[in-house]
C-alpha cells in the first residue's frame, strides 16, 4: 500500500491504516514498523490497542533490521523518480496508488508470485493480462507461449523495418 501524506502526525497514520489497512483486510493481529513517531504515539497506541493489534519496533537507526521493508521502500521512490523524471510530472502524488498496484501486480522472481496473489490467493485481471490472455501453467506452455511472443514481436519488427 502507498498513501501520499502531506502530514505525518499521529492522526493523520491512524486514519490512513484505518482507510488503506483496516477497511480492506480487517484488524492486523501485529503491525511491525520503524520508529516513527507516527506509529510510536500515544494516539495511534491507543488505536492498536482498540483494534486488539500488537507491535514490534524495529531497531532505531538500523534500517537493515528492517531489509524485506526498506527493498520495498526503496523500490517505490525509485519508480516515482522514473515517474517525474519525465518534464512536468510533479502530479505524481495523484498517481501513487496506481504505481503500486503496478508493483503489486508485477512477478516477483524470489517469491514465484505477484505481491497482489500472496496477499488476496487470486491474480488481479488487469490490461496487460486482459491482451495476453490466461498465464501458461506447465513448463511446455511457458516454452510455447514465450516462442509465440518472439516470433510475434519479430513479425512486428519485420512490418515496421518495412514500412520505413
Amino acid at each position: 500500500m502507498c498513501k501520499p501524506m502531506s502530514s505525518t502526525t499521529a492522526q493523520d497514520v491512524a486514519d490512513v491504516y484505518e482507510e488503506q489497512v483496516f477497511r480492506r483486510f480487517g484488524a492486523s493481529s501485529m503491525l511491525r514498523h520503524d520508529q516513527d513517531p507516527g506509529f510510536m504515539s500515544e494516539v495511534f497506541t491507543r488505536f492498536r490497542e482498540l483494534l486488539g493489534s500488537k507491535q514490534r519496533a524495529t531497531l532505531a537507526y538500523r534500517p537493515q533490521a528492517n531489509g524485506q521493508q526498506e527493498r520495498s521502500v526503496q523500490t517505490v521512490v525509485r519508480s516515482i523518480r522514473a515517474y517525474i523524471a519525465e518534464a512536468d510530472q510533479s502530479d505524481w502524488d495523484d498517481h501513487a496508488e496506481r504505481l503500486m498496484f503496478a508493483l503489486n501486480t508485477s512477478f516477483d522472481a524470489t517469491r514465484l508470485d505477484t505481491p497482489f496473489f500472496l496477499v488476496h490467493g487470486w491474480d488481479a485481471h488487469g490490461t496487460v493480462s486482459a491482451m495476453l490472455g490466461p498465464r501458461p501453467s506447465s513448463a511446455q506452455e511457458r516454452t510455447a507461449y514465450a516462442q509465440a511472443c518472439a516470433e510475434d514481436l519479430q513479425k512486428e519488427a519485420k512490418r515496421v523495418n518495412s514500412a520505413e
